[in-house]
């Protein structure tokens, strides 16, 4: 309250006050805190059922002037000034009201002191102590003071608090807490405390983290956040324990608010046996470079690793080599993104590891891409109406030792596109796509302590120029649809890096070009009928398919290097795509008609409650172009028919769904893909999927079916109630293995199990992990397990102790991203 402008307005009043008798802890409304009993049914639905009640925001009408409005019982008046009050006193001022016994007021030094029972309420505090001070420039200073931040949840005791009045605190011998009234499981306790609203920053000095009055952690010096607003200070440590209970990871992060575009967190990472990572992240929001993100890894000397080499070279035969000595390791990714103008834009990332074995040693904190093929790009494109451009130069890093040289992909070293695809116009759509693209890599390089070297076709380098022209009239009406196409493919070939055997051989042409058209003819039919089933109101849809695809056999491709080019899943989807590959380099064969049939089940809510689809291609003639130089084509490109595609989803309600996908070949009666999968889930915190994935294929040679792939995973995070959940998940290989088949040691690749308490107060999850790893040695396939506990505390509004098990979770379990947990 500031008495800078002094008017005092005083009514002696007979006051019915809530705090005309003395206010204690344990009365309703005491810190604006208020048990469910009292609470609106709007407040009780932001209420869970493990909290017994909420506090409300004073709504006090702001005075609209710099006057002190004062109501008491009695009051006298001295010749200086000094106005002295008793009897349910009330001082009001702006949105802010100060009650007390009795108060005093001297406008000479334009101060105040309450006595008795002094509460203070105003939007963003609630106060109560035994008596307090009023100062000339705003500072209020309370003695014995209990204090709630109602906003935030959070509240505490101090023998001294100070504040200005502007959501600013300053603590004496303080504690804070999150927890309800009544229910101290934690706090923190210092000797100093601070709590600055406007930043959302607390600071505390000597501090001690307090379970049940008890202290389990000492802190000289801590800062925490009490609001949404960046800070610098630590974030929640995270540890794992594994199965011998040993602090397996150990991280403490630190972050820094550098400026309100840019922040970093470093991130000092303990492995054990391994030793210490250093690791970064640094984010930029800026106008030049866009949106970008920078994680870093770094480890001087992996003693694990250092450990094996010494034992290796110890057990060598006099006169051996020795393996080297441990090597640096370190991660490098960086992903960025931004607008130049308003048709420009750019996108650039970067990735780079030290070695193979990075991301399975070290579990790098950061959102960093961890596919076998680390990709390096850089892109600028731009947009207008209906032309695109954008230029890109592309590499990769293969972090699996097991590909071979000739099998890892091309740099695009530039690649350009340049396509015009307008609106409809006059009811004829045109799409045009030019691309040039220079493709390179490595002729030689060691892999896994292997020199490998390309030769021969392997060795070929090439420039690709691409250009693809449709011309089409889509036509459609309420009942169906019909969209005739024409394309024309064309490619120039640039073959580079050519040695003696492949300038031998005359099936092979360095400068070479080829185009072909494709036509094809879509259309489908779109019937409906309604009708009630069960008393429900239903609408039941038949929507079958035609979709011809026409493009002539273009022979000698099988002499021109694979640079991108792979064989599409089969899919019910693939069905109506016209091409069985992806990329450029293979202009397929295709004289076939894919036939598809869907129907579906819609409540008159909107649900689609069951929708079934059956296909298959019906071919006019083989297919001869392949990815690879083949003298035989496979059996599959000789069969008049594809597989038969289906899918099945049924939803018999909203949170439930069966769903199940086949491709079945008709030729030796047998299911070469299934999938089977439930997935569940509640408002109330319910999650459950499970599915198995079984993938085969016949063997003629020995006239049976070999199974490549059989696997059932299952993931779960059940609520029993508001407080208590369970969590598991596991993967497991259900392969049946012959008696001279390499099989790992265990079934289980994967699993996860534990469980969750909270309460109005703190929240906690222990999980118990196992993961498997693929040995080194392939012939023994043998399988390295991995045990470890994951034990996370959340104090509610304030931290997390522990760490990744949220993470953890969420990639485990299908929805628990989407669960909703009370915080503050």
């Amino acid at each position: 309250m500031s008495a800078s402008l002094f008017v005092l307005s005083v009514s002696v009043v007979a006051s019915s006050s809530l705090y005309a008798q003395q206010a204690t802890s344990d009365q309703p409304g005491y810190l604006n805190w208020y048990p469910k009993s009292l609470l609106s049914t709007k407040e009780l639905a932001n209420v869970p059922e493990f909290c017994s009640g909420s506090y409300r925001i004073s709504d006090i009408p702001a005075l609209s002037d710099e006057r002190i409005e004062v109501e008491a019982d009695s009051s006298t008046r001295e010749k200086n000034g000094d106005t002295h009050f008793s009897g349910d006193v009330e001082f009001k001022q702006h949105n802010r009201i100060l009650t007390g016994q009795q108060a005093s007021w001297f406008p000479n030094s334009e101060s105040g002191f309450f006595r008795g029972d002094v509460m203070l309420r105003s939007p963003l505090l609630t106060l109560h102590g035994e008596q307090a001070e009023l100062a000339a420039d705003g500072m209020m200073t309370f003695s014995a003071a209990e204090y709630a931040v109602p906003q935030r949840h959070l509240r505490g005791s101090a023998d001294i608090l100070s504040s200005p009045g502007d959501g600013r605190f300053k603590l004496e011998n303080a504690t804070l807490t999150f927890c309800e009234p009544q229910s101290n499981d934690w706090d923190i306790a210092a000797s100093e405390l601070e709590i600055d609203q406007n930043t959302g920053v607390g600071t505390a000095w000597h501090a001690r983290v307090r379970v049940a009055d008890v202290p389990v952690m000492y802190l000289p010096y801590y800062r925490f956040p009490v609001g949404d607003q960046r800070t610098t200070g630590f974030l929640d440590p995270q540890i794992a324990v594994n199965g011998k209970l040993q602090a397996e990871d150990i991280q403490l992060p630190f972050y820094l608010n550098i400026a309100p575009n840019l922040d970093a967190t470093i991130t000092p990472h303990h492995i054990l046996d391994r030793g210490l990572v250093w690791e970064g992240q640094l984010r930029h929001k800026t106008r030049l470079l866009g949106d970008g993100q920078l994680n870093v890894g770094y480890l001087g000397e992996d003693d694990l690793q250092q450990k094996e080499y010494d034992d290796f070279n110890n057990n060598l035969p006099d006169g051996a080599t020795n393996q080297k000595e441990s090597d640096e390791r370190f991660l490098i990714n960086y992903t960025q993104a931004g607008r130049i103008s308003q048709h420009w834009q750019h996108r650039w990332q970067f990735n780079k590891v030290s070695d193979s074995d990075y991301f399975n040693d070290m579990d790098p904190t950061g959102p960093v891409d961890r596919t076998t093929h680390l990709p390096s790009r850089g892109e600028i494109f731009f947009d207008q109406d209906a032309w695109h451009f954008d230029v890109m130069a592309e590499s990769y890093q293969t972090i699996d030792d097991s590909i071979a040289l000739k099998d890892r992909p091309y740099r695009r070293l530039p690649e350009l596109d340049l396509s015009y695809q307008p609106t409809v116009l006059n009811d004829w759509k045109l799409e045009q796509q030019l691309q040039y693209t220079q493709f390179s890599r490595k002729d030689e390089d060691e892999i896994d302590f292997v020199d490998q070297e390309l030769s021969g076709f392997d060795a070929l380098n090439g420039r690709r120029l691409l250009s693809e022209t449709a011309l089409s009239y889509p036509m459609e009406w309420p009942f169906g649809f019909l969209a005739p196409k024409a394309e024309y493919r064309y490619r120039n070939y640039e073959l580079l890096d050519a040695d003696e055997s492949v300038e031998a051989n005359d099936e092979i042409e360095l400068n070479s070009a080829h185009g072909i058209g494709r036509y094809s003819l879509d259309a489908g039919l779109y019937f409906d009928r309604d009708f009630e089933w069960f008393n429900s109101d239903y609408q039941q849809t038949l929507e079958p398919r035609v979709f011809w695809v026409k493009s002539p056999y273009l022979a000698g491709q099988e002499y021109i290097p694979n640079f991108d080019t792979a064989t599409r899943t089969v899919t019910y989807s693939t069905l109506f795509t016209g091409d069985r590959f992806s990329g450029g380099d293979r202009l397929a064969d295709l004289d076939q008609v894919s036939v598809g049939l869907t129907s579906r089940f819609i409540r008159d809510d909107g649900l689609e409650q069951f929708r079934a689809s059956i296909g298959r291609i019906y071919y006019n003639e083989d297919r001869r172009v392949q990815l690879d130089p083949t003298s035989t084509l496979p059996v599959e490109n000789t069969r008049s028919t594809s597989s038969t595609l289906g899918e099945v989803e049924w939803n018999p309600f909203e949170q439930l769904s069966l769903y199940h996908t086949l491709e079945w070949d008709p030729y030796e009666d047998y299911a070469k893909q299934r999938r089977y999968g439930l997935r569940f889930e509640t408002q109330q915190n319910r999650m459950l999927n499970i599915a198995t994935n079984t993938v085969q294929n016949y063997n003629d040679t020995n006239d049976r079916f070999d199974v490549e792939t059989k696997q059932l995973d299952w993931g779960f995070f059940w609520a029993i109630n508001q407080s208590w959940g369970l969590v598991g998940r596991q993967l497991r290989d259900l392969r049946s293995y012959d008696s001279n088949e390499a099989r790992p040691v265990s079934d289980v690749l994967e699993s996860l199990a534990g469980f969750e308490y909270q309460n109005c107060c703190w929240r906690f999850q222990l999980l118990y992990r196992e993961s498997s790893s693929s040995g080194n040695d392939s012939e023994d396939f043998s399988t390295d397990k991995r045990y470890g506990f994951i034990l996370s505390v959340q104090l509610k509004g304030l931290t997390t102790i522990g760490g990744g098990s949220d993470a953890l979770i969420e990639d485990a379990v299908t929805g628990y991203s989407r669960r909703q947990y009370h915080d503050y």
